[in-house]
Order: C-alpha cells, then structure tokens, then sequence
C-alpha cells in the first residue's frame, strides 16, 4: 500500500509535467489529463489476494483493491471473473491485503486534517505497529495546492494526503498525530501522560511526526 502511495505522487507529478507541456504550445488537450485521473479513480485494476474479517473472527478470502481515495471502502471480488462489490468500514473489522502485506483496521471518530476536513465515524487504517501503544496511517485525499490552471487541466482538485493516528490499550480515544513540532510535543505529551519518562523523551528534544515510529517503540519498550 505505501508503495501505491508512493505511485500516485509520481503520477501526479506526470500531470504537472504535461501542464509545462500545455503551456508550451503543445496540443494534447484537457481531455486527455482528465482521462488519466479518470482512468486512475475508477480503474478496477490493483487487485491483489487478501481476506477481510468480521466482528465473530470469520474471514471472507478473495481478491481486494483499496485505495487512499476513500479512506472508508474497499473493492472486493471472490474470484478475477467475478463481479466487484464495495465494502464499508460499516461491514467489517478490517482486512488483510496481500501485495504490500499490509493489514487494516477499523477506527472511530478520526479527524482529517484541514479546518474543512471532516470527522469520519468510521474508516480503513494501515496498522504500521502494534502494542499498548499503536500506531496507524490513514490515506485519503485533501485539495490540491496548484496553481489555478494547473487545477483546471488536471481536473479534480485533490491531491493523496496521510495521517498518523494513535491508539492505547485501555482507552477509546484516538490521537491524530500533529505534523508541527511544538503542536506534536504537547499533544503526546497529554496523551502519554502515564508513562512520564516517555513524555520528558519528548521534550527533550525538537521531535516532530518523523520520529513518531521512534517513540511508539520507546513507549511500548519502557515499563
């Protein structure tokens, strides 16, 4: 999935490059940019072998798509000829994709960043390290910062975005982890409060959402 990520940007990264082309005086039409992006949305390529599983432990096996762009679904298929279904975070715990060996969980209540962006109830996660600490990663999508022209022959005004997100054994409360050093000091340092060695770690130095990983493994390391 991380290398999915990885894809997307190069591709958007191509859009740039045929708007230089555009303005250059070469002809390929806004048609043809807004076909890629197309193209990409709704392709039902990507497919990799995985299961999902429910509230009772069952698991249903097949062949799964998910995507950053709707951080809350995937596309299922029992078999390549088979017809492909939306599953919600509604009708599942999670799931188990194959191709990255990456493996999902359901969280609550998860703020996008952005002063627009919404709350969703429920949503896909990407479980990067478990523990009494837990860390995940939520992809999804944000506006994109382009230049006017740049939106208009691109189409669609997004762009991939991610989230560090939080969770501890004995609470249901989740933590977006802040990207700007002093917001990222102070929120951790409330949300681990229990452990208080983990939070003088935090401040003795400019950490910053680069060395969440870091101090995730000292806190689920530290008595």
């Amino acid at each position: 999935m991380r290398h999915y990520f990885e894809y997307t940007m190069k591709r958007h990264s191509l859009f740039t490059l045929g708007t230089m082309i555009f303005l250059m005086g070469i002809n390929i039409g806004n048609l043809s940019a807004q076909r890629l992006f197309d193209n990409r949305m709704n392709t039902e390529s990507y497919y990799s072998t995985g299961y999902y599983y429910m509230k009772d432990s069952s698991v249903i096996k097949g062949l799964i798509k998910y995507t950053f762009l709707t951080p809350d679904r995937f596309r299922f298929k029992d078999s390549l000829t088979a017809p492909a279904v939306t599953i919600t975070a509604d009708d599942c715990i999670g799931f188990f994709e194959d191709g990255d060996k990456a493996r999902f969980e359901t969280l609550s209540n998860v703020k996008l960043p952005g002063l627009m962006a919404p709350k969703l109830n429920k949503c896909f996660a990407e479980l990067r390290i478990a523990g009494d600490l837990s860390l995940y990663m939520v992809y999804f999508t944000k506006p994109k910062k382009a230049f006017a022209m740049d939106r208009q022959i691109n189409g669609p005004n997004v762009e991939p975005g991610r989230l560090y997100v939080l969770t501890k054994k004995g609470t249901d409360t989740v933590l977006e982890v802040p990207q700007k050093g002093k917001q990222f000091r102070k929120e951790l340092s409330t949300y681990l409060a229990d452990k208080p060695g983990i939070v003088a770690f935090i401040n003795s130095n400019d950490y910053t959402e680069d060395e969440i990983e870091m101090i995730v493994q000292a806190y689920n390391k530290s008595k």
